[in-house]
């Protein structure tokens, strides 16, 4: 007993080890390319680029369908049933595919006729392998079965892809139309790799799903896909409410300051899903263990990602110099870099308090406090924009984000206390 429990637990620990080095790509990669991009094709440039990809990262969220959230937490749960994920598998990527298909067709109309986007319709035609990536991703199905080794190998695979491509391919001022491409390319091949895998492994087949399976699975994840699209527009509404307002170029200095900020994101979304299987388990076995294991991992993650954010605060000149900003704009971009770093530490309370929440089944509760701050963070961003430019756009930001984790705090706390001294 006790050599099978050290196994397990040296299991866990490699998986961790596995999955933690292939995020730390993942997050650095990306970054390693925004130099070469600003030095050849401009802030402005970088800024019609965030454009671009803010808005292939929103059509994402439509195209998963709560697959990231919902689906991982189902395939968590029925991972000893062949059967339940047969059906889960083949009904969730049926209905994928047609989402994908209605994106693609509204992307085109869209792109194709409206004068904001038909001028720049090569950047955004050059976007949609991301789409098609997204649609066929196996990440999800391999997170709830817990498959880290092969989340990691396509990861790199796809990132490793996506720089070789800017550094190679991106050399003139004009080659900014490429860079999402190249993005999307570094997801395509390889996620098309992990997905044959997947339906090969497991002996799926799409032949026995039914019309009322995939409508069903609509008609379930529809209010939670809202609540998605909704944290999308708050994620990424930023770069194009700045654009909007302040253009390009402004555009582009926000952007690069997002780049600094978003690899924090970005860690915490891959994080919390790493640990969000197994919190649903724990949570669905035994309520109490649930909460101490939820405590010991959201504990740990502020406290890393405090550290990381105090080693940037004291630094913020060199990084921007690093990102090749304009010695005009450091000065300006390193107040406003400060402040916005007070956004990671918010983030990693308010995704953990929501990974609580929807591993105790409160979907309906999460997307009404979701609907809420996102509709008063769009209020906030354009009031403060025009009163304080980009320093009251990232104010926007923490103020919203504050907002959301008192409200789930309110909700959750009655909960926690009877439930810790069951």
């Amino acid at each position: 007993m006790l050599k099978s429990r050290i196994h397990n637990l040296a299991a866990k620990n490699t998986n961790l080890v596995i999955y933690g080095v292939g995020q730390v790509i993942n997050l650095v990669v990306p970054l390693l390319a925004v130099p070469h991009i600003v030095a050849v094709c401009g802030e402005a440039a970088y800024g019609k680029v965030g454009v671009a990809l803010a808005i292939s990262f929103f059509l994402i969220v439509i195209i998963d369908y709560g697959s990231d959230m919902i689906g991982v937490k189902e395939v968590a749960v029925n991972r000893d049933s062949h059967a339940k994920l047969s059906q889960i598998f083949a009904t969730a990527y049926s209905a994928r595919l047609l989402l994908l298909l209605g994106v693609l067709a509204m992307g085109f109309l869209v792109f194709g006729v409206l004068p904001a986007f038909s001028a720049e319709r090569k950047l955004y035609l050059y976007a949609s392998p991301i789409l098609v990536a997204q649609a066929i991703s196996p990440i999800w199905f391999l997170q709830g079965i817990e498959r880290f080794r092969l989340i990691t190998a396509l990861t790199v695979i796809s990132k490793a892809i996506y720089l070789f491509g800017v550094l190679y391919f991106v050399s003139g001022a004009g080659d900014y139309i490429y860079v999402n491409l190249w993005w999307g390319l570094g997801m395509f091949f390889p996620y098309l790799a992990g997905f044959l895998y997947c339906s090969k492994l497991f002996g799926f087949k799409f032949a026995d799903v039914r019309r009322r399976d995939i409508a069903d699975f609509l008609s379930d994840n529809f209010r939670f896909l809202l609540s998605q699209m909704f944290l999308s527009v708050k994620n990424y509404s930023p770069i194009i409410v700045i654009t909007l307002l302040g253009g390009f170029a402004v555009g582009g200095q926000f952007k690069i300051i997002e780049q600094i900020i978003l690899p924090f994101r970005s860690y915490l979304q891959m994080f919390f899903r790493y640990f969000y299987p197994k919190l649903c388990f724990e949570i669905f076995q035994d309520r109490a263990q649930g909460f101490r294991y939820w405590k010991q991992v959201s504990g740990f993650n502020l406290a890393l990602v405090f550290v990381l954010v105090f080693g940037i605060f004291l630094f913020p000149s060199e990084i921007l110099h690093f990102f090749k900003v304009s010695e005009q704009n450091t000065h300006a971009l390193s107040d406003a870099l400060r402040l916005g770093l007070l956004i990671p530490m918010l983030i990693a309370c308010s995704y953990s308090l929501e990974q609580l929440m929807l591993s105790l089944g409160k979907k309906e509760l999460y997307i009404r406090l979701t609907f809420v701050t996102v509709v008063l963070n769009l209020l906030l961003m354009t009031f403060l924009f025009w009163s304080f430019a980009l320093n009251g756009l990232i104010s926007s930001l923490i103020i919203s984000e504050m907002i959301l984790i008192v409200l789930i705090w309110l909700t959750l706390k009655n909960q926690f206390k009877p439930q810790a001294h069951s």
